[in-house]
């Protein structure tokens, strides 16, 4: 999770440098300097903000995958589907609503559960 932390801010600096490229390169100025001391490269201000954009997008999507981890963290996603419900009641679901088995199986689980896969789709327990 902190590198993900690191990640983004590392993003925001960038977003933050080019933006002042950005303001320069309208007003006619010759970029600053980078962090090494060496010129930047004198882009166009539609490239400054084409990178900007770019930039934005990953921000937003690096959030929005530190969301989901962290949303996550307290789901055991496939312990209780193996452990507390019977096979034979997801087998009746999947072929009602026609979903494929192994999307909700893995293929351990459907040597596991051969036993259940022949019961018919009106199955309720």
């Amino acid at each position: 999770m902190s590198r993900l932390n690191e990640k983004i801010m590392d993003l925001k600096t960038q977003r933050e440098e080019l933006k002042v490229d950005l303001s320069r390169a309208r007003k006619g100025k010759p970029p600053l300097k980078d962090r090494e001391g060496k010129t930047k490269r004198n882009l166009s201000s539609e490239a400054l903000e084409k990178k900007i954009a770019q930039i934005d997008s990953k921000i937003e999507k690096m959030e929005l995958d530190k969301k989901i981890k962290e949303d996550l963290k307290t789901v055991a996603l496939g312990t209780s589907k193996i452990n507390y419900l019977d096979p034979r009641i997801t087998v009746a679901w999947c072929k009602r609503h026609e979903v494929p088995i192994e999307k909700i199986f893995n293929k351990s689980l459907l040597a596991k559960f051969t036993w259940a896969m022949d019961v018919d789709p009106s199955f309720r327990f």
